[in-house]
């Protein structure tokens, strides 16, 4: 029986109980002994090693997740001393702003203070988890939040600010990458990264985060965790929330719900256990510049200073006070947000500060990264191998103008046209003042009267 059990029960693919027990007695029938009771076959399965039983029928991975131990506890004493982060797809379908069709499910990327389980800070876009959705979080989750909810009209709590002195997160390619490295380096924050194959050390902002996937499947246009949950429900067909609306709502539902109900862990509502952290003393401080702070996680690139300016994605960028901060044939390292690339941000080896370069012909209008990428796809599809700065734009201004006719056939278009730059959009909007920095490339210049001088002969 035993030997059965092995080679039937404990291997891959799978077989149900009922199957070994037939197995059996089909042995002991050629061996003409007597049948075995099925009760007996299924009472020594039971006796199984669970650690066994899951690792052999279901792999290694499964055996950890559902099985091993996880020993010790992870406890952490002070707010602000250790600070979660994650992303996940949002189980909700959202519309568009102008026709109110779906264009699909975004993602969010979630902070969370584990000493008093406050969330610090949430992203939300449609683009994929990238180094910029985690700079935007980390800006929010450090920053005051009370002129983020001011601009949004929302009336809530959120007292959250401070610089974490440590940052937890998984091995994704946009937490080990030199943008997060470097812009913690900076700041004095340590990284922390789960052992590979550990999801329980994640377990904090992986149960934030489906506490509110739990309150989003109340919302229309779910999509629920699994088909079977979701049944015959028509997500996309009920979806009516833009990306906006959602993001309001949701922060409502942090602010409000999630901050001031009792947490199981801590026997208290967070919004408490962080106001009483606050009343203890907790190092809290602020970077000098909020603006700084937010470039310092951007995406980065070291580039040679040449003698006309900064190349990067084949466009060229260019400032009069570039050469004051490196020398010609210098690396320099150049932030940018994939979003907006008119600007780039660019500092030197010997200096702790950013300064902006604009494009050197700004009359390009703002493009972000992935129309550029899609216009160099194009022009190589058509045999291109150098490719110019001018061909980029006006294969940029044919595929937009070709967007704009077609936006109401499809969901694609019309979720390419949501990632678009806004006309006069600044570069950075979250931490600088709204309007400040923007131009309208479809206002004519004003135009002023002016005196004439002219030379006497």
């Amino acid at each position: 029986m035993q030997l059965t059990i092995e080679e039937h029960y404990l291997k891959q693919p799978r077989v149900k109980a009922e199957d070994v027990y037939k197995e059996v007695n089909r042995r002991c029938a050629a061996k003409s002994l007597k049948a075995i009771a099925r009760g007996t076959v299924l009472r020594r399965i039971r006796t199984l090693d669970p650690e066994t039983v899951a690792r052999r029928r279901f792999g290694a991975k499964h055996a950890r997740d559902k099985v091993s131990a996880a020993p010790g506890t992870f406890v952490v004493d002070n707010a602000l001393e250790v600070m979660q982060i994650d992303h996940t797809q949002v189980d909700l379908h959202v519309v568009d702003e102008e026709y109110r069709r779906p264009i699909g499910r975004p993602w969010i990327t979630v902070a969370s203070d584990i000493a008093t389980r406050m969330v610090c800070g949430f992203y939300l876009t449609l683009d994929e988890p990238s180094e910029v959705s985690v700079a935007l979080c980390m800006a929010h989750a450090v920053l005051p939040k009370e002129a983020w909810l001011l601009e949004r009209k929302i009336q809530a709590e959120w007292p959250v600010w401070g610089v974490p002195q440590c940052v937890h997160a998984d091995n994704g390619s946009d937490f080990t990458g030199e943008a997060l490295r470097r812009g913690c380096d900076d700041y004095g924050i340590r990284m922390e990264f789960r052992p590979l194959g550990r999801a329980h050390f994640g377990g904090h902002i992986e149960r934030l985060i489906g506490t509110l996937m739990q309150r989003v499947h109340t919302l229309p246009g779910t999509t629920y965790s699994n088909p079977l949950e979701r049944g015959d429900y028509r997500s996309e067909k009920a979806a009516c929330l833009t990306l906006k609306e959602l993001e309001y709502w949701l922060t409502l539902e942090i602010c409000v719900h999630y901050h001031g109900a009792i947490h199981r862990t801590l026997g208290t509502a967070p919004l408490v256990a962080w106001e009483s952290a606050v009343k203890r003393g907790i190092r809290q401080w602020l970077p000098q510049d909020p603006r700084r702070f937010y470039i310092g996680f951007l995406p980065v690139e070291d580039r040679t200073l040449q003698r006309t300016g900064v190349q990067l994605e084949n466009i060229r960028y260019w400032s009069d006070s570039l050469p004051a901060i490196a020398r010609f044939k210098e690396t320099v390292s150049v932030r940018y947000d994939p979003r907006n690339m008119s600007r780039i941000y660019v500092r030197g080896s010997q200096s702790s500060t950013y300064i902006d370069v604009p494009y050197a012909d700004i009359r390009y209008p703002p493009v972000s990264l992935f129309e550029i990428k899609a216009a160099r796809a194009a022009l190589r599809a058509q045999g291109r191998q150098r490719i110019a700065q001018h061909q980029i734009f006006q294969a940029i201004e044919a595929q937009r103008k070709l967007v704009d006719d077609a936006r109401t056939k499809t969901r694609e278009v019309r979720r390419s046209m949501a990632r678009r730059p806004p006309v006069g959009a600044a570069p950075i909007q979250e931490t600088s003042r709204a309007g400040e920095g923007s131009v309208n490339w479809d206002q004519d210049p004003a135009t002023y009267p002016v005196e004439t001088w002219e030379n006497e002969r």
